[in-house]
């Protein structure tokens, strides 16, 4: 057996569909194995392509989804501030709201004392205005008591 013999043999034995008639050299057989280099470089660059964009898409996804520890713990401080202003704020206006109900009680008990005062203040003036007035009458009484008694001790002089 030649070399061309065995090789063709070993052709058909590795699945070969036709056999030729002519006989097969090591120059067919190169071309052979040259084309199907031809062919699995295709494939590779094929699927080398396709694995390259499916890493890329991954690495894509993992770095919109992955947080490394520095930015979990910024993340959580900004949240902490944020609770920190919302809390302080809202004590501010409930602080605020107390003490603006405290001068709104304030504010109506002095307007209660004021009506008070004035109720009082006036009643005073009343009373006084009435006072006088009695005043003036028993002065009034007490000059005519004095003229009648004048008047009565003159004459026995």
């Amino acid at each position: 057996m030649s070399d061309e013999d065995s090789l063709g043999k070993q052709r058909l034995i590795a699945g070969q569909k036709q056999a030729r008639a002519v006989p097969y050299t090591a120059k067919d057989f190169q071309l052979e194995i040259l084309g199907q280099l031809a062919e699995m470089q295709a494939v590779t660059l094929a699927l080398q392509e396709s694995l390259t964009k499916e890493l890329a898409k991954d690495r894509e996804q993992s770095k919109l989804l992955r947080f490394d520890g520095r930015t979990l713990v910024a993340i959580g401080a900004i949240a902490l501030s944020m609770t920190g202003y919302v809390l302080q704020d809202a004590r501010n206006t409930t602080k605020r709201d107390a003490d603006i109900e405290a001068t709104k009680a304030r504010v109506t008990t002095l307007e209660g004392i004021a009506a008070v005062n004035t109720e009082g203040r006036i009643k005073t003036e009343v009373e006084l205005g009435q006072l006088r007035e009695g005043q003036t009458e028993i002065k009034a009484l007490i000059q005519a008591h004095d003229r009648a008694s004048k008047k009565v001790i003159e004459p026995q002089k």
